[in-house]
């Protein structure tokens, strides 16, 4: 579900020196809220039941001469006002604080990654994993319990 007043868009025919993929990608059940600018020069990846939340967050996939792509896991939650550069990436089961510059790739799933630049501040506990698995929309079916369940019993 992408909400209103965000600026998603790409440069077609760019200066970069690299053949960029130039596609946006959103997994299902995720969210993307309001007054976000989201450039696919190069491809943006967002993963299942992932929110990019509160509003005014950038993500960039390119600057003067070279476009990367950008990836957000699948059930991360990205708070407000976040930016990630070209080349950025949030692995899996992350919570990416508010104000947090992403400018590589974080590799540690499980993590709450904060700070300019950004980086892996902990590991995620029982109240941030409520965070990350809870639905993204009231309709989604309860597959996400059924899976921490089956997940909990192997462990």
């Amino acid at each position: 579900m992408v909400l209103r007043l965000n600026v998603i868009n790409a440069i077609p025919d760019h200066d970069c020196t690299n053949e960029p993929d130039s596609s946006f990608l959103v997994g299902y059940g995720s969210v993307i809220t309001a007054e976000h600018r989201i450039d696919f020069t190069d491809r943006v990846s967002i993963g299942r039941r992932s929110i990019l939340g509160g509003r005014n967050s950038s993500i960039w996939t390119h600057n003067r001469r070279e476009g990367h792509p950008v990836t957000i896991g699948d059930y991360a939650y990205v708070g407000s006002e976040i930016r990630m550069a070209p080349g950025a990436s949030v692995p899996d089961c992350c919570i990416v604080g508010i104000g947090a510059v992403v400018t590589r790739p974080i590799e540690e799933p499980w993590s709450l990654i904060a700070g300019v630049p950004a980086k892996r501040v902990r590991e995620l506990d029982d109240d941030d994993r409520e965070l990350v698995f809870g639905k993204t929309r009231k309709d989604l079916p309860d597959e996400v319990e059924s899976q921490r369940s089956q997940r909990e019993q192997r462990n």
